[in-house]
């Protein structure tokens, strides 16, 4: 699955729960979401057990680290093996195909549809609408340019 799969799937959940919280698509799709203490390296995992889901995050994170961390276990949930339990680190830089396709659709749904505005550094746009910039600075370099009628990547 590449990253217009992820983008698209990212975009879907939006239009279909009307948001683009994380915690509240977990909600609507039976995930339970913890937080608990983890090691300081580990910013969260998706885990199955039996027939639930389970999204973890780490305790010990700052609040726009948590979100983050849910939309990117919840990309786990919705476009990976259910056999694995992934586990994210504490900076999301990764070549690993899954981990990247996780950041993609997490960056996706919480970036939704903003954009930079104009003379707006991408610095300014994660401050802005609260997205770590690890997430902004991992996504293909044409994401934020996307073409708005066809809602595709350039």
């Amino acid at each position: 699955m590449g990253y217009r799969r992820s983008w698209k799937l990212a975009q879907n959940m939006i239009k279909v729960y009307g948001t683009n919280d994380p915690l509240v698509i977990a909600d609507y799709l039976d995930i339970h979401v913890w937080n608990e203490r983890l090691p300081l390296h580990i910013g969260g995992f998706f885990t199955r057990i039996f027939d639930s889901a389970y999204i973890v995050i780490n305790s010990e994170k700052p609040r726009t680290w948590k979100r983050a961390i849910a939309a990117h276990e919840l990309g786990h949930a919705l476009l990976h093996n259910h056999d694995h339990i992934f586990l994210a680190t504490s900076n999301f830089v990764t070549k690993s195909k899954i981990e990247r396709e996780a950041n993609l659709f997490a960056a996706s749904l919480l970036i939704g549809d903003e954009r930079p505005e104009e003379g707006e550094s991408i610095y300014d746009l994660a401050c802005r609408i609260c997205v770590p910039i690890e997430f902004i600075t991992a996504l293909p370099w044409d994401f934020l340019r996307r073409n708005e009628n066809e809602g595709a990547f350039l």
